[in-house]
């Protein structure tokens, strides 16, 4: 009777595991003057996906998401002329498609300085981890996580167009001092950022409950399933 009920349960667990939905995710980002891209939970960075330097260059990742994690961007700037992250997130199944401006989007200052995590090493891991612990609890120089900050649309100055990015993707960052467009002029607003979103994010301006069930699959949790990265 028991080996039944155990091999009962494991059935049950793995059609569960089956029943969990992926999407194929495509994001399209540049950040002035840096970013690393991670996932994982509310509580951990778990997985480094990509790092760039160069934010006239659109780099694009591709790869399946599954579960209820968070997207994580570490942003650091060279508080020189303007700062700024911008994207576009697309699920390639249902067509959703969000930018960095949504208002979802979370953004916490870390305070520390230039030393941002942007590698997939444990301590850049662990290091990540430990400031969004910080930010949970609200120990750190933004009084945890808070709404971000936009600034121009993507063709605006000082950037002009970047490839591969709609119009409507606007530049964000964090403000520190209570500036209405913190991406201009160049400053140090509590550097290093990160800033992050739920996996499962409902869009607020989408009213169809058809829509809202499709926007639950925009990011759809975080798996691994490789990535394309391409220069525009």
């Amino acid at each position: 009777m028991a080996s039944s009920w155990k091999r009962a349960a494991i059935g049950a667990s793995l059609l569960l595991a089956g029943a969990v939905q992926a999407a194929a995710i495509k994001v399209s980002m540049t950040v002035d003057n840096s970013y690393a891209l991670f996932y994982g939970t509310q509580t951990a960075a778990t997985n480094f996906v990509g790092s760039n330097f160069d934010w006239t260059t659109t780099e694009v990742y591709n790869f399946n998401l599954t579960g209820s994690q968070y997207l994580y961007v570490v942003t650091a700037s060279d508080l020189s002329v303007a700062q700024g992250f911008l994207g576009q997130f697309e699920n390639l199944d249902t067509g959703y498609k969000f930018y960095s401006n949504d208002p979802q989007w979370q953004v916490m200052a870390t305070g520390l300085g230039s030393a941002a995590p942007y590698t997939g090493s444990a301590a850049d891991l662990a290091l990540l981890t430990q400031e969004i612990l910080d930010a949970n609890g609200g120990g750190n120089p933004s009084n945890g996580w808070t709404a971000l900050t936009a600034g121009p649309a993507n063709g605006g100055g000082p950037w002009g167009s970047r490839p591969g990015i709609d119009a409507a993707a606007r530049w964000v960052w964090y403000s520190s001092n209570g500036d209405t467009d913190p991406t201009s002029p160049g400053f140090n607003h509590d550097e290093w950022l990160v800033f992050r979103i739920a996996v499962n994010a409902t869009p607020i301006d989408v009213p169809e409950p058809g829509s809202l069930a499709l926007a639950g699959l925009a990011l759809t949790g975080l798996c691994w399933a490789g990535r394309r990265k391409a220069a525009a």
